[in-house]
């Protein structure tokens, strides 16, 4: 099936737009995502961060 078929058939996918990914929400990967957030408001600018794991819980 053709990319522009699957486009007619189901549409355009949905997304997201992120500064930063982190794989893994575990401490480290938590961690790192408090900080990078901690810096940037110190900084006075504003950063998006997704965390992804996949896992059923973080941590």
């Amino acid at each position: 099936m053709s990319a522009q078929a699957l486009l007619e058939q189901y549409g355009p996918r949905e997304s997201m737009d992120y500064d930063v990914v982190i794989v893994g929400a575990g401490p480290a990967g938590l961690a790192t995502a408090i900080r990078l957030k901690q810096l940037a408001a110190a900084a006075d600018r504003e950063v998006s961060v997704v965390v992804l794991e996949k896992g059923s819980e973080p941590g």
